[in-house]
């Protein structure tokens, strides 16, 4: 593959990306709570630290800051916190029903509440009682945090809980930045994904570093979704050059991918000159070496004829790089997770050869489907690399 060629390649995945990130739809999401509750804390946990540090705050109102980043698909409403006895609190309470109603300019529309109570403070004051209730009563989908619950204990939450009405003890969740112990910040993820509108899931899945599991589910049916077109073009070309095995669909796939892992670090690499190292093997030699492994993996599917192969063929090899994309993602998400940077650089560093490797290790193994491949597989794949791949 030459340099034109390479340049034409990651363009081509540039596009696709930059449509994902202009036509997706970002959700808005309002913290609330007293001063020292770790708002800014469990932002920073749950979306990383550029949405509330790097990302640009304006005014919405004298009480709501919005914070989001270039890169990031979900904005943050940010609340002044409250000082007890305060007089605005209920033009607090009527600005954010206002804005959660507000559907002619969706950007500053409230989808969600976060409210946040420091469990170490061991109460819920009759503020913390009367916003939720008026926010509920708005029906707005609200999760109670009780935060800093590292330097709390059982009987101080099991006593604040009780203080709260029924409908928030469902919607409660404990959470630490420092311990694992008392965090239930995966489930308020999965708890925020299903309250979301369908259009808006996305982005947030996105966006949010701390549940894998919900970003390696949306891989998958993505993965599917490719699967299927592949299979549906019934005869594709075998690539007897440099040209890319089903290319378009191939590009999508990866850009979809990654996309959804939120690895623009890598994407950048794949708009370069460098490209020749990552979509070259993937799409290229990748393609005739998969095929080839093809046949001896999966014996019966058909010969070559006139340079072709049937769909089922082609289905099977976009499964393969798709989910060996998804597998390498993941592990740098979760080194990225563990903060173990040196994994992730080399991870990075050699997405493109151990894509190719892990899909031709798919196929020796006859993974040629969905159901084929678990998450806990996924999340016990302990991916080797190092310093030069070759």
């Amino acid at each position: 593959m030459d340099s034109r060629e390479n340049i034409d390649l990651g363009q081509k995945f540039q596009q696709e990306y930059e449509r994902l990130e202009k036509e997706i739809k970002k959700p808005n999401i309002l913290i609330a709570g007293a001063t020292g509750a770790g708002k800014s804390s469990i932002i920073n946990m749950v979306f990383g630290e550029e949405v509330a540090q790097t990302g640009t705050g304006k005014p919405v109102t004298q009480t709501i800051q919005v914070y989001e980043s270039e890169h990031s698909s979900v904005r943050i409403f940010d609340s002044k916190g409250y000082e007890l006895g305060d007089s605005a609190d209920k033009e607090f309470f009527n600005t954010v029903i206002a804005l959660a109603k507000e559907s002619n300019n969706p950007e500053n529309s409230i989808h969600m509440i976060w409210y946040c109570i420091a469990e170490s403070g061991s109460r819920v004051t009759d503020y913390d009682l009367s916003a939720l209730q008026t926010f509920h009563q708005a029906g707005l989908p609200v999760a109670v945090l009780f935060t800093k619950a590292d330097i709390s204990n059982d009987e101080t939450a099991l006593a604040m809980k009780a203080m709260l009405p029924e409908w928030a003890q469902k919607s409660l969740f404990e959470v630490s930045t420092k311990s694992s112990k008392y965090n239930h910040i995966e489930e308020l993820v999965e708890w925020s994904i299903e309250q979301l509108p369908i259009s808006l899931r996305d982005a947030f899945i996105k966006t949010q570093k701390i549940n894998l599991k919900e970003k390696w589910k949306k891989a998958h049916g993505i993965i599917a979704q490719h699967v299927g077109t592949s299979f549906a073009v019934g005869f594709v070309p075998i690539p007897m050059s440099d040209a890319p095995l089903l290319v378009t669909n191939e590009l999508s796939l990866l850009a979809r991918v990654l996309f959804y892992y939120d690895l623009g670090s890598i994407k950048q690499s794949l708009t370069t000159m460098g490209a020749s190292s990552i979509l070259g093997p993937l799409l290229t030699s990748a393609g005739r070496s998969l095929a080839a492994s093809i046949f001896k993996a999966l014996p019966g599917v058909g010969t070559f004829v006139g340079g072709l192969i049937s769909g089922a063929v082609g289905a099977s090899i976009t499964y393969a790089l798709g989910e060996a994309a998804s597998t390498i993602s993941y592990g740098i998400s979760k080194a990225q997770l563990n903060g173990d940077n040196i994994k992730v650089q080399n991870l990075m560093k050699n997405f493109g050869p151990l894509v190719v490797e892990k899909a031709e290790d798919f196929l020796k193994r006859k993974k040629k489907s969905s159901e084929d491949y678990t998450f806990e597989e996924a999340d016990s794949d302990d991916i080797k690399t190092r310093d030069n791949h070759d």
